[in-house]
């Protein structure tokens, strides 16, 4: 009998290999003598199922997961090669998970942002851009993803972004610069930065870069991870709690549960007492 599925076969297809495959089990493998047990497989199956446990709902999940910030042009890197989410994500810390053929990226509340269709192994250097994350040359749309981004670093934040747009060839070009080095640096460091810029009237990247070099320490990604969960939670710890119901509400509950408790009854067994 026929004991080697592979031998002397050749399959044109995944598909052709799974058809031969279900039918070399059915008629072949799970019909001849196992050698150990002396039973057929399939015999030995039809014991077994009951007892078995259902699979579950969902398959295996075997995606790789990990986190990669946002570089100051709108892109995450992996294996060499850069995928492009919104200008206004520049700087932050997200999380990405990388199936076969796709690299899908989340916020950090695990929202769905943007995918990508992986390049192939062995391309490197490339960018896969989707057009709606650059404002491209669109200066207004380009100004106002720059204002909401320095708004969330308060007073100082919106200062500076004033400062070096007004005083700056390319100051907006170097406003998301500033804001990449949230990659680096955390935020309250890069606000005295940009304190300390304005103040002296310092409006470029490279007077804040030199500012944070001289003051600041550099954070690791597993710092930069802890920052961004302590955000996300402190939003969710700020949304209004459910006020426990008062007992009273629940003795009807309990009033209607004893007034359905059936009466004990003796049974009748034919003999009087």
């Amino acid at each position: 009998m026929e004991k080697n599925l592979l031998n002397g076969r050749t399959f044109t297809s995944l598909a052709h290999l799974n058809e031969v495959t279900a039918n070399w089990l059915a008629n072949t493998a799970d019909l001849r003598i196992h050698q150990e047990t002396k039973r057929r497989p399939i015999d030995l199956y039809e014991e077994e199922k009951p007892h078995l446990l259902p699979l579950p709902p969902h398959p295996y999940d075997t995606a790789l997961a990990l986190y990669r910030t946002v570089n100051p042009e709108g892109y995450v890197p992996y294996l060499q090669n850069f995928y492009s989410v919104p200008r206004r994500r520049i700087g932050e810390l997200l999380p990405l998970r990388i199936t076969d053929k796709e690299l899908i990226v989340y916020g950090p509340d695990l929202a769905e942002i943007t995918r990508h269709e992986l390049y192939p192994p062995g391309i490197s250097g490339e960018k896969h851009t989707w057009p709606e994350h650059s404002p491209g040359r669109d200066r207004y749309h380009k100004y106002e993803l720059l204002k909401e981004r320095f708004g969330e670093l308060g007073a100082e934040g919106v200062r500076f972004l004033e400062g070096i747009v007004q005083t700056r060839r390319c100051g907006k070009d170097e406003a998301f610069r500033v804001l990449g080095l949230l990659a680096t640096y955390r935020r309250e460091d890069l606000v005295k930065a940009l304190e300390r810029a304005s103040r002296y009237r310092a409006f470029s990247f490279s007077a804040v870069e030199r500012i944070l070099a001289a003051q600041a320490r550099p954070r690791s990604d597993c710092e930069a991870l802890q920052a961004e969960v302590r955000e996300h939670l402190e939003d969710i710890l700020q949304q209004p709690t459910l006020a426990p119901r008062p007992t009273a509400e629940y003795q009807e509950l309990l009033d209607k549960a004893e007034g359905a408790t059936p009466e004990r009854e003796t049974e009748d067994d034919g003999e009087s007492t």
